[in-house]
């Protein structure tokens, strides 16, 4: 709901407020007067992109504003909190024009795109005239006033959320799926390298094993050198080596063993056990020296070592983890078929969510049916007290993609004499009966929405007890909701709760607009100049005044 409305520098308009409240709210005033500029300013408020007559002069700039009442509005609570846009039971939206014909939109002082603006404006402003894009001449609301008239609302959040969990499920399909593609793609080469290496079939620590022998086959000859000192060092009588000194220094010790004191004897014991760990260690050398090497199967060892060394280089790691990457292939092999029993299951589920989604949807289709034969009938009745007599309603239903609110298309054909055919309202081309029409659905059909309704030229061509239905009908419609209407029915007009008059005054040679909210004796002034024209007379004012007892 619109609290409070703001126009600067708007074409003829300085600077007006308008201080807006529940239920019906008229603008009146001479033809040419200025009340289209309101309304334009309304549908700047939307989003609609700015016209080139609405350059502002003089270097100055055009400000339009209006304080909403969001309170109702969860969804739009949720948009803003999406935008990191501060928001509690209120929010000011303002659209800015600069001399050079640029505009931004703001959201309590956070610029917005006008694609934004657009998306939220609709739940707030309802604007229903001739070239307005918006109300029920937009084929999208279509839907959402049908079921807003239908008695299903359990059955659509059910479809709600099947839809979710069917979208949820199919997404989560898709990725697995495309998963399970690239691994196909390459399936091959994890089976490739899997067999190469199966067939190498590499072992734990075999290629340190494999590596250390080749080197001893390299060098056998220095090394058994080598070990041939080492032995001659251990083991000869003359002169004396390492184990024949040790044992000529212990026998030497153990005949003076009993002279000595404790820690002496201890030493001498730790002498002995050298001695022996040092003849072990002369026997190992001794072993190794006397072993036969396989040279002939140095080429063998060299081929396996080669082979390690290239397998490794191929799979980016060390010779002796080579077995572990065999192991790793085998996982991913065996991924690869769990993946696809994953997505069987996981296509069954998606069937099933899908079932579960078309089966919701057909009973929401059916009900919507029901609901369209009912709403068609009830919009049919209030045509002729509209001046409508010759005019059908038809909600017309057919299949569209699926989405959160099932497979169906609602349109709303019209036709305004027998001998035309049936068509979408926004083909209709007289403001009057647009506005008419509009107002006949929204009183059947709108049981809770609180959009702040607009009508522009809902009077036209029209007067006398059918202006009095209209005015009634906006009345009824005003009793939960805003509804702002350009009016020059007096009937309209007396059925109002704030009545706002749009004069021009000319100062200097300048047009200015100037908007005055009106009451009491003022407001019937206003209504009986309506009722005679620009002479006012004593009968126009008792006939402004029975008008206005009537209404209330």
């Amino acid at each position: 709901m619109i609290r409070h409305l703001s126009i600067k520098n708007l074409l003829l308009i300085d600077e007006i407020e308008m201080n807006l409240g529940l239920g019906l709210c008229v603008l009146t005033g001479e033809t040419g007067a200025g009340k289209s500029m309101i309304l334009e300013s309304l549908e700047l408020l939307s989003g609609r992109r700015v016209k080139s007559n609405i350059r502002p002069q003089n270097g100055k700039k055009t400000i339009i504003s209006a304080l909403i009442d969001i309170s109702e509005y969860n969804g739009i609570k949720n948009t803003l909190n999406d935008l990191d846009i501060n928001c509690d039971e209120e929010i000011i939206i303002r659209r800015v024009i600069e001399n050079d014909g640029k505009s931004k939109a703001l959201i309590n002082d956070q610029l917005v795109s006008l694609s934004t603006l657009k998306g939220i404006a609709p739940n707030i402003i309802e604007i229903h005239s001739q070239f307005s894009e918006q109300g029920l001449l937009d084929n999208n609301t279509h839907i959402t006033t049908l079921d807003d008239f239908g008695d299903y609302k359990k059955e659509l959040r059910e479809l709600s959320i099947s839809w979710v969990q069917y979208k949820k499920i199919e997404k989560q399909y898709n990725e697995e799926k495309q998963k399970f593609e690239d691994n196909k793609k390459r399936r091959d080469d994890f089976n490739f390298d899997f067999k190469e290496l199966n067939t190498f079939n590499p072992v734990e620590g075999e290629f340190k094993k494999l590596d250390q022998t080749k080197r001893i086959l390299q060098n056998s000859r220095k090394i058994n050198d080598s070990i041939n000192e080492v032995l001659n060092n251990f083991l000869r009588e003359d002169p004396p080596g390492i184990e024949v000194l040790i044992a000529k220094n212990i026998v030497i010790l153990d005949q003076i063993k009993d002279l000595l004191e404790q820690e002496t004897i201890e030493q001498i014991e730790k002498l002995k056990s050298i001695a022996i760990e040092i003849s072990e260690i002369s026997k190992t050398f001794e072993s190794f020296f006397n072993k036969e090497l396989d040279y002939n199967s140095f080429d063998k060892i060299d081929d396996r070592v080669a082979e390690y060394k290239k397998l490794s280089q191929k799979h980016s790691t060390e010779p002796d983890l080579l077995f572990s990457k065999l192991e790793e292939l085998q996982v991913k092999l065996d991924s690869t078929n769990n993946m696809k029993s994953q997505l069987d299951d996981l296509y069954k589920n998606l069937e099933k969510c899908k079932e579960d989604y078309v089966t919701k949807s057909n009973r929401i289709t059916n009900l919507r049916e029901e609901t369209a034969s009912v709403l068609d009938k009830k919009i049919n009745i209030e045509f002729p007290d509209l001046k409508l007599e010759s005019a059908t309603f038809q909600t017309i239903i057919s299949d569209c993609q699926f989405n959160e609110l099932g497979k169906d298309k609602i349109i709303f054909n019209i036709r305004t004499n027998p001998k035309s055919k049936m068509g979408e309202i926004k083909e209709i081309s007289s403001g009057g009966e647009l506005c008419r029409i509009a107002l006949a659905i929204k009183v059947t059909a709108d049981k809770k929405n609180s959009s702040t309704m607009v009508f522009d030229e809902v009077d036209s061509g029209i007067g006398g007890a059918v202006s009095t239905a209209v005015g009634e009908r906006l009345s009824k419609l005003g009793q939960n909701r805003q509804v702002l209407v350009v009016t020059h029915s007096p009937q309209v007009a007396s059925q109002s709760r704030n009545h706002f008059l749009v004069k021009k005054r000319v100062m200097n040679d300048i047009t200015k607009i100037e908007l005055l909210e009106i009451k009491g004796e003022n407001k019937v002034n206003e209504i009986a100049r309506m009722l005679s024209g620009k002479q006012i007379t004593k009968e126009a004012i008792l006939a402004a005044k029975k008008l206005m007892e009537k209404s209330f």
